[in-house]
């Protein structure tokens, strides 16, 4: 029987994070999973290293999140690998969603990475997952959001001001293409296209600025 085939990027990242708080006895919620992670990209960045988790942190849901983690948890789920168990607190009402990892699958990632999990977990490990979200508005990338008063924008984990959007422009761009198709054999169409591109050179600049400024 073939080997199941090692995880990768957020899925290796994410397993890793849970074998290690399971070895040191450490509950892991959702909330929590996504805060230590955070921490985890942050302070590589810190220490001149890419961030390890292979996703995009964005200001929403009570500080830095990915939509992309919720993804991989169904995939490692499907395969497997971890179990979701919700309980809901009695005093609250809130659903609270505890990832439990059911086996050992093999992953592949940098060694440097995973020592700063390790020391992650060692300094907030037995964090809650409040405090948590606490301690990340703290950080220089999430005070810079703040400060630019924009929720959804792209965290810069190197504490700069957030990444434009460029979502916007860039559909428009798409569906001006799709309007506009090149033609396929028509003689002097690359004098046509230099000259329309010559004709939006002001428009594209002024869309430019506005990405930028917003």
């Amino acid at each position: 029987m073939t080997a199941p085939a090692p995880l990768r990027g957020p899925a290796a990242a994410i397993a890793y994070l849970l074998a290690s708080a399971r070895a040191n006895g450490m509950r892991v919620n959702r909330t929590k999973l996504t805060k230590l992670l955070y921490l985890a990209d942050l302070r590589a960045v810190e220490h001149g290293l890419p961030p390890g988790s292979g996703v995009e942190w964005r200001w929403r849901y009570y500080g830095p999140h990915s939509l992309r983690l919720k993804e991989v948890e169904r995939d490692l789920r499907d395969a497997g690998h971890v179990e979701v168990e919700g309980t809901v607190d009695p005093f609250t009402g809130n659903c609270e969603y505890t990832i439990h990892l059911t086996d050992a699958p093999q992953t592949v990632v940098d060694a440097a990475f995973t020592r700063i999990v390790d020391s992650v977990l060692d300094d907030f490990g037995d964090w809650s997952a409040s405090q948590l979200r606490d301690l990340t508005y703290q950080t220089p990338p999430m005070q810079e959001a703040v400060r630019h008063g924009r929720r959804e924008v792209r965290l810069d984990l190197s504490g700069g001001a957030p990444y434009p959007d460029l979502g916007p422009g860039l559909a428009h761009l798409r569906d001006w293409a799709a309007r506009n198709p090149l033609p396929a054999d028509e003689p002097g169409g690359v004098d046509d296209l230099a000259e329309e591109l010559d004709y939006l050179a002001e428009d594209r600049a002024d869309a430019t600025r506005r990405l930028m400024e917003e």
